[in-house]
């Protein structure tokens, strides 16, 4: 089977974003789109006024018809690694309008949903050995998640892989236990109940 920018969407939208990273990675440095199959054409052609992120895909594309031939032919005949690279940029940069990868804004919404509490399980592990990275929210939720319920891990790597106090941390990981538990204590009584 080959791999075409749509097998990666697909894995992606099941929660598998690994290989769309992997093959985005292939496409490396600030100049990428310098080999995108559109970097010589009008851009309005990418961007149709009757496509949103809360329009039916469907029916944009009966809408538009034989207009979308031309920026869907381009994004189809883009090297896969740059087609990659096209999508991941535009969730990272949360993009609602356009055609990107040869995706309609409104078929990317799901996907665009799913990038924002997906958790990179890299940079969540590399976090709570003290590297610095830019984390998603749900990202840094998680590193505080892990540290609250881990004594293994070493506080003071983790502060400075967050970017925080040492006290601040702990502030953190004490909340998180204290929102937790509630929950916890609940599953425990429904569980004695039944």
């Amino acid at each position: 089977m080959s791999t075409n920018i749509y097998s990666l969407t697909e894995a992606a939208y099941q929660g598998h974003w690994a290989p769309l990273i992997r093959e985005s990675a292939k496409s490396p440095g600030k100049h990428w789109a310098e080999k995108a199959r559109c970097s010589d054409h009008d851009t309005d052609i990418f961007v149709p006024r009757e496509d949103g992120p809360r329009e039916d895909p469907e029916g944009v594309r009966s809408r538009l018809g034989a207009a979308l031939n031309r920026p869907l032919n381009l994004c189809a005949s883009c090297p896969l690694a740059v087609a990659a690279r096209c999508l991941v940029e535009s969730l990272r940069s949360d993009d609602e309008f356009g055609i990107r990868a040869g995706l309609l804004a409104s078929e990317r919404s799901a996907l665009r949903a799913a990038w924002q509490q997906r958790v990179d399980e890299e940079a969540v592990q590399s976090t709570l050995r003290g590297a610095t990275h830019a984390l998603s929210k749900v990202e840094r939720d998680e590193v505080i998640a892990r540290f609250a319920v881990d004594p293994s891990l070493e506080p003071s790597a983790v502060a400075r892989g967050l970017g925080v106090t040492h006290e601040y941390l702990l502030k953190l990981a004490r909340r998180h236990r204290e929102r937790s538990a509630p929950a916890s204590i609940s599953a425990l009584y429904s569980a004695d109940a039944a």
